[in-house]
């Protein structure tokens, strides 16, 4: 029987040029005072965004600071760092540019900021309970984690890569001006495309989907699979850049209402292991592999068959099509291929099948998290094995 709970209290600018209403939104938090987050790369700042930003908001009477340590897959002890810069100065806000990384990590800093210690201590000692985060401003500069719609943050720490989910880590406003991707490069573009689209596909197959999930997740994969080859190929095509930024925000939305399956805890072996490789190109990689696998598991399950052929049909795919193949595998296959991913390996990612105990370890320490328990299907150590194993025999 249907039953699910709603709620998304993030404020949402959508559109092109939408930047420009930092200057005259009402939805600004009150205060004197941001914490900037930035990337550790110098990308925001010459791109001129982080002066655009600082410029509206000083034009408000908020004096702006600036924390540039995010890494990619950032770091516990950076949002420490941060926290501690914001709790001696006062902040009143905290302000994220950039892609996920760094979005996250003003999540998690203007959380942190709430209680002192180390904040993977802290959390796993409970001790932000009944606490509150800081008011967030994100403004994603890449489409792919979605993170400006939900109130989920990817830190690693010494176990590993970990999601921290805390109803206060919503943003109170959220940005997103297609015209910031603009300058993504097309490798970029593709790993953040592929990011977007999983998130649709896995909160679709989800046990913890429900009905506004289920309408974000299909409308998803049917921009990123129209979209994304053309956002690659030409990243000056606002159109597509506008689709694509929708497709990140709106998965992201679907998982704020559903769930990741254990496709993201296999991959957090890899985005986690400090080797920096990017999200949405460990998810491909593992993709066709992992979801070969579910459908052989599903063959019994009629609602998650359903399913499957519902996002094949959304991609394009009818379901008499594949003459023996999974119309769904046909469809994820031939989106892989046109985004230019087609022939990534995980070597190209730098991982080897040496360590495959330890991928496998890594993986099987969520086995109790929310990844696997929304898994439509059971999937154990075995299975995990098995699908590291055919990704990396794949080319």
């Amino acid at each position: 029987m249907l039953s699910f709970n709603f709620h998304l209290p993030t404020a949402l600018l959508f559109g092109r040029g939408r930047l420009a209403e930092l200057e005259t939104t009402p939805l600004l938090p009150k205060g004197q005072t941001a914490l900037i987050v930035i990337g550790s790369s110098g990308n925001i700042l010459r791109q001129g965004y982080l002066g655009r930003v600082q410029g509206m908001l000083a034009s408000r009477g908020v004096k702006s600071v600036v924390f540039d340590g995010v890494q990619s897959n950032p770091r516990t002890e950076d949002v420490d760092t941060a926290a501690a810069q914001v709790r001696s100065m006062a902040v009143d806000m905290v302000v994220g540019i950039g892609g996920g990384s760094v979005i996250d990590s003003a999540k998690a800093i203007a959380l942190a900021a709430s209680a002192p210690g180390p904040f993977w201590e802290t959390w796993h000692a409970q001790g932000y309970e009944g606490k509150t985060a800081l008011p967030i401003i994100a403004i994603p500069t890449t489409s792919g984690t979605g993170t400006e719609a939900n109130a989920v943050a990817m830190v690693c720490g010494a176990p590993g890569k970990r999601g921290f989910m805390h109803p206060s880590m919503f943003p109170t406003l959220s940005i997103v001006d297609p015209e910031l991707c603009a300058t993504m490069s097309p490798t970029l573009t593709a790993y953040t495309g592929m990011d977007a689209f999983f998130h649709a596909v896995e909160c679709f197959l989800s046990k913890a989907h429900q009905p506004v999930s289920d309408m974000l997740c299909l409308e998803v994969a049917n921009l990123v699979t129209r979209f994304l080859p053309q956002a690659v190929e030409e990243g000056g095509d606002l159109n597509a850049r506008t689709a694509m930024a929708w497709a990140s925000t709106a998965a992201g939305m679907a998982l704020a209402l559903s769930s990741p399956l254990s496709l993201h805890a296999l991959e957090y072996s890899f985005s986690g292991s400090g080797a920096g490789s990017a999200h949405g190109a460990g998810l491909t990689v593992l993709s066709r592999a992992y979801f070969g696998r579910l459908i052989q598991l599903a063959a019994n399950d009629e609602e998650t068959g359903e399913r499957l052929i519902n996002l094949a049909v959304a991609m394009g795919f009818g379901a008499d099509e594949g003459e023996g193949q999974h119309p769904f595998l046909l469809a994820l296959d031939a989106l892989i291929t046109s985004a230019g991913l087609g022939e990534l390996s995980p070597r190209d990612l730098g991982f080897g099948d040496e360590r495959m105990d330890e991928y496998v370890a890594m993986a099987m320490e969520l086995k109790d998290f929310r990844h696997f328990h929304n898994t439509p299907v059971p999937m154990g150590e075995a299975d995990v094995r098995a699908i590291f194993e055919e990704a990396f025999e794949r080319r």
